[in-house]
């Protein structure tokens, strides 16, 4: 800690360190809470500690600790790339602004087939894993229902949600790599060790962001996604995608699902939603170059990009 203080005041930043006295509060009563949530009591712990750590943050409960309006979490087993803060004190300015935003992730779950590190995208999935969010939110809405387990899923959820998004990078800029132990016991190894932390430090408060609001980066989305030929199977997919970009459609979960282990992508999701969609859509690049969308049939994604569409007729 002694270490970790006098770094930090090398660079001007106060480190402030508070501890904990943790008590595990008493299982729910009865019903469909107690049975999703009292067996694993370590999702309990990590819940109250981190609705204990928030509070904390944006009640300035420590004196020592100033008034934020924003809070960015980190947990004990994650590396940040050079570019981490930067990205995050950019994006908050959107995040501020758009209401149709839920957070900043520093994330992304298929971060093992990616190339550009200066492109940010829109999600309907919460990735966590080095994240943002506003105290607006923290105080109107879920500071009072803090759930006493499985906080992450519990914010992936629609009453949570709420149709709102993340902002999430396509390079990752945070790398998880806790291996041993823990409360997801590395259900996901194969793929998070695999994940490619940036090393290109973009200078993101220099970069125009105007894009990540809603109505443009919808209608860029779907001008990206006019261009994507179609691809009749996967395997056919998987083959086009190393000359240009390629879209193949899904039906339902299961058959994402397929595709995704074909992809080697992550195939499970949350509340309907698989990792890293947007309005249904997963974007990967299997060589490094070209992006492969799974998609929603046509007329769904039609509706969800209008700019689609209108480039189709």
């Amino acid at each position: 800690m002694q270490e970790y203080s006098a770094k930090f005041q090398a660079k001007g930043i106060p480190l402030i360190h508070m501890q904990h006295d943790q008590k595990l509060p008493p299982p729910p009563a009865q019903g469909k809470l107690r049975a999703r949530y009292s067996p694993v009591s370590a999702y309990r712990a990590l819940a109250q500690h981190y609705g204990w750590a928030i509070q904390q943050v944006f009640d300035g409960l420590d004196a020592s600790l100033p008034t934020a309006d924003r809070v960015i979490i980190l947990e004990e087993d994650i590396h940040t790339a050079p570019d981490f803060f930067s990205y995050m004190k950019a994006t908050s300015v959107i995040l501020d602004q758009d209401s149709s935003l839920l957070a900043v992730s520093a994330y992304n779950d298929n971060g093992h087939q990616v190339k550009d590190t200066h492109r940010i995208l829109r999600s309907d999935f919460f990735p966590g894993l080095g994240w943002m969010m506003t105290r607006k939110l923290w105080k109107e809405e879920l500071e009072s229902k803090w759930p006493p387990a499985y906080w992450d899923d519990w914010l992936r959820e629609p009453a949570q949600r709420k149709n709102r998004h993340v902002l999430r990078p396509e390079v990752s800029r945070t790398f998880h790599f806790g291996d041993k132990g823990g409360t997801s016991r590395n259900q996901f190894g194969s793929i998070l060790s695999r994940v490619r932390l940036n090393q290109d430090a973009v200078d993101w408060t220099q970069q125009d962001l105007s894009y990540l609001h809603e109505q443009p980066f919808d209608e860029q989305y779907g001008k990206l996604l006019a261009t994507a030929s179609l691809a009749t199977t996967i395997k056919d997919a998987i083959d086009r995608v190393k000359t240009s970009n390629i879209r193949v459609e899904y039906t339902s979960l299961d058959e994402f699902k397929r595709y995704a282990e074909d992809l080697d992508i992550m195939k499970d999701e949350k509340a309907g939603i698989p990792r890293t969609a947007y309005k249904g859509v997963v974007e990967v690049r299997p060589y490094d170059e070209h992006i492969l969308f799974l998609t929603p049939v046509t007329a769904k994604l039609e509706a969800s990009f209008p700019a689609l569409a209108a480039m189709e007729t």
